[in-house]
C-alpha cells in the first residue's frame, strides 16, 4: 500500500514538473508561427535526421552486444528485440531508465548471470556518456564563442563534474562501500555485498582492451549520428545552427533530460534546448520545434518495440507432453 502511495506521488510530482517546464516554454510561444514552422519542415531533412537516428540506433545494439556477456542465446536478434521493447518502455513509461530494467530483465533470464547481465547495461550506459563527454570536450575546445557564454560555460562543467562524479562512485570501490554503509545501520548490510560484486563484473571489462575500445569506437559512431540527427532536424527548420555548438550542447540536453524528475524527459529537453539555441539568437518557436522533432523520431522506434513486445505477449509456451504411463503386461 505504502509502495503504491509512492509510486502515485513520484508520477504526479513527474507530471507537475512537465507540465510546469512547458508552461514556462509556451508562455512565451506565438502559436501561429510555432505552426508556420511545422508546416515549412523540410521533409527530405527530417527523413535525413530519421536515418541517422535509426544508424544510431544500430550501433547501440552493436555496442551492446559487444559488452554482453557471451552466451549462445545472445544472437543480434535477440538483442535487437530486447533493445526496441526497451525503448518502448522508455518512451511509455514515467521513467527513462525502465528500459534498463528489461534489458537487464532479458539477459538474466537467457544467461543466468545477474553481475554481468546488469553490468553489461549499465556499461553500455556509461559508454554512452563517455562519447558524449568526448565531444562535448572537443566541441568545447574547436568552439570559441561558447566559451564566452556564462551559462554554457556553467553547463559544461556541471556536466563534466557528473561525469567525474559517476566513475569516482563507480570506480572507487572506497567511495562506493561508504555511500552504501548507511544501510548496514538499518539492516540492509547485503547491499554492500551485492555492490562489491557488482562493482567487480564492471570491473572486468578493463581486463579485456579490445572488447572495451571496440565498444567505445561504436560508441563514436553512435554519437555523430545522434549530432547529425539534430543538424538534420535544424536544416530541415532552415536554421543555420553550428555544428560545433550542437556537439557541444547536445550531449548536455540528452544528459539534462535523463534526469528522472519528468515524464521521460518531456518538458526538460524542451526547456534546455530552447535555453542553450537561444544564446545564440535562435527563436523559442524554432528551438521548440527541434526540440520537438528529434524527439517524436524516437517514436517510431518505441513503435518498432511495441509490435515486438505484443508478439512476445502472443507467443505461448509450448504445451508439457503428457506423463508417460506404465506399460502393463
Amino acid at each position: 500500500m505504502k509502495t503504491s502511495f509512492k509510486n502515485l506521488l513520484s508520477l504526479l510530482l513527474r507530471l507537475g514538473i512537465t507540465l510546469f517546464a512547458f508552461g514556462w516554454i509556451f508562455r512565451s510561444v506565438e502559436m501561429n508561427a510555432l505552426r508556420l514552422i511545422f508546416r515549412s519542415a523540410g521533409v527530405p531533412w527530417l527523413l535525413a535526421g530519421a536515418a541517422f537516428f535509426f544508424m544510431a540506433q544500430i550501433g547501440c545494439i552493436i555496442r551492446w552486444g559487444l559488452l554482453a556477456p557471451r552466451h549462445p542465446s545472445l544472437r543480434w536478434s535477440f538483442l535487437a528485440n530486447s533493445f526496441f521493447v526497451a525503448n518502448f518502455f522508455n518512451m511509455f513509461l514515467p521513467t527513462t531508465v525502465g528500459g534498463d530494467v528489461i534489458r537487464g530483465y532479458d539477459l538474466i533470464k537467457a544467461t543466468g548471470e545477474w553481475k554481468e547481465s546488469l553490468a553489461s547495461v549499465l556499461a553500455d550506459r556509461l559508454a554512452g556518456f563517455v562519447g558524449f563527454f568526448t565531444f562535448a570536450l572537443a566541441a568545447w575546445v574547436a568552439f570559441p564563442p561558447a566559451r564566452q557564454d556564462p551559462l554554457v560555460r556553467t553547463a559544461f562543467a556541471g556536466f563534466c563534474g557528473a561525469v567525474v562524479v559517476t566513475f569516482a562512485v563507480l570506480g572507487s570501490r572506497r567511495i562506493l562501500q561508504g555511500m552504501l554503509r548507511p544501510f548496514g545501520k538499518i539492516g540492509l548490510g547485503q547491499l554492500q555485498s551485492h555492490a562489491k560484486q557488482f562493482q567487480d563484473a564492471l570491473r572486468a571489462y578493463f581486463s579485456r582492451p579490445r572488447q572495451l575500445l571496440a565498444a567505445l569506437g561504436v560508441t563514436t559512431l553512435i554519437q555523430i549520428c545522434t549530432i547529425l540527427m539534430y543538424w538534420a532536424t535544424s536544416r530541415a527548420l532552415h536554421l543555420d545552427v553550428p555544428l560545433a555548438y550542437l556537439a557541444l550542447t547536445v550531449p548536455i540536453i540528452l544528459t539534462l533530460s535523463q534526469i528522472p524528475i519528468s515524464l521521460n524527459g518531456w518538458g526538460i529537453r524542451e526547456g534546455a534546448t530552447v535555453l542553450f539555441l537561444g544564446r545564440i539568437g535562435v527563436t523559442t518557436e524554432h528551438a521548440l520545434s527541434l526540440s520537438l522533432f528529434c524527439a517524436v523520431i524516437p517514436i517510431l522506434s518505441a513503435l518498432i518495440g511495441a509490435v515486438l513486445f505484443l508478439l512476445r505477449r502472443r507467443r505461448k509456451p509450448a504445451a508439457a507432453p503428457p506423463p508417460r504411463q506404465r506399460e502393463t503386461r
